[in-house]
């Protein structure tokens, strides 16, 4: 049956590369997913939670710097001496919270009193501060409705009464209560290489529908069925078929990757091409499967472009989701995206674990999709 199936698969192969949705899907696509790790090579982030971020003037913007997984918090430090500087790394340095200090010695209180209420307006923060030389005339104000802003009141109390003194910081820690998160700020150029090489797999599938679906109005379906060929092993022909171009395109992102790649990601070659294989096994097969129940490729096309955009959405590729709700958290973790960050995730931090994340969660999507797809195979022969 394997033989069989074997030389299916490679007739089928030699047509699917002469088409120009392979160009397209198998080559070009592939290849600017990879270059899209590139795409924040230039930009910093902000990743320190040991030092406050100085602003060079009271008017810089810190709407691209913000670490939107901490409370952010201007700072007009109206003194700018020891004393202050504690107080600020000593807030920073709780973990929970973001501090941005601008020098406003030369300001007056009406100048600072406009510029905050500016900055109220215009950046995404949470409080704002006005530090002053008695403890008694610091200002604090709330931006926003964030439960987070009684915390940080009493931490900036404890920090002004101890003047600032980091032994006597307040103990604050920021833990998640789901386990396993995802820094966004350190996995987003792997992100935005995985939102669009899922792009490149789905429609990979789309091709292999197209086959499928002329097969069986041409008849050859049918006739494979009169030679040894079985109904089991023309399925795993397509199981073989999708794996191959799956390969075929992981390993033209990886030899992008070695090659034209600028920046390091945190994680090896093998683990790239890990993830984005068994990623693009389980997209290859979920719009080939889907595809098998609408019978149509124009219908399998909207459908598989739907599935790519609202997955690579809902997983949280394009932007940072941990302050999301809790019922958008257990969306996204329905979507393998969102896993293959995950195992990112631990790759990074040095965590073998996500090795045996990676497979499991591949292989159970993997089962659901071969169920999916042996019903819709049934659901064509009745028609």
């Amino acid at each position: 049956m394997f033989i069989n199936a074997l030389k299916m698969a490679k007739s089928t192969w030699k047509l699917i590369i002469r088409s120009k949705g392979f160009i397209v899907f198998g080559l070009v696509l592939p290849i600017l997913a990879t270059l899209f790790i590139n795409l924040w090579f230039r930009t910093p982030t902000v990743e320190s939670t040991e030092s406050v971020y100085e602003l060079s003037s009271i008017d810089e913007q810190i709407v691209y710097q913000v670490d939107f997984s901490r409370y952010t918090v201007k700072v007009y430090d109206t003194v700018m001496n020891d004393r202050t500087d504690n107080i600020c790394n000593n807030l920073n340095s709780a973990g929970m919270f973001q501090i941005y200090r601008a020098d406003a010695t030369a300001l007056t209180d009406e100048e600072i009193r406009e510029n905050y209420e500016k900055t109220a307006m215009n950046e995404r923060i949470g409080a704002v501060v006005v530090l002053r030389e008695n403890e008694e005339d610091t200002e604090l104000f709330s931006v926003g409705d964030d439960e987070r802003f009684d915390m940080f009141r009493d931490s900036l109390e404890t920090a002004l009464a101890n003047d600032g003194k980091t032994h006597d910081a307040p103990d604050i820690t920021f833990v998640s209560g789901e386990g396993d998160e995802v820094d966004y700020y350190e996995t987003r150029n792997f992100s935005y290489c995985l939102a669009f090489a899922s792009l490149s797999f789905v429609f990979g599938g789309v091709l292999i529908l197209s086959t499928v679906l002329s097969e069986k109005k041409d008849k050859v379906f049918s006739r494979l069925m009169l030679t040894k060929a079985t109904k089991a092993g023309y399925l795993l022909s397509k199981i073989i078929l999708s794996a191959s171009l799956s390969l075929f395109q992981t390993v033209i992102m990886t030899l992008c990757f070695l090659s034209l790649v600028k920046v390091d990601i945190g994680i090896t070659a093998l683990q790239f091409f890990l993830v984005l294989f068994l990623i693009g096994m389980v997209f290859n097969l979920m719009s080939l499967c889907i595809g098998l129940y609408f019978n149509s490729l124009v219908s399998a096309s909207v459908a598989s472009f739907v599935i790519w955009s609202t997955s690579a959405l809902l997983a949280g590729t394009y932007f940072d989701i941990s302050q999301a709700t809790e019922l958008y958290k257990k969306v996204a973790l329905l979507m393998p995206q969102r896993w293959a960050l995950f195992a990112v995730s631990r790759f990074m931090g040095g965590d073998s674990s996500g090795y045996s994340l990676i497979l499991c969660v591949s292989a159970a999507y993997l089962v659901i999709i071969f169920v999916v797809g042996v019903l819709g195979l049934r659901l064509q022969e009745e028609e």
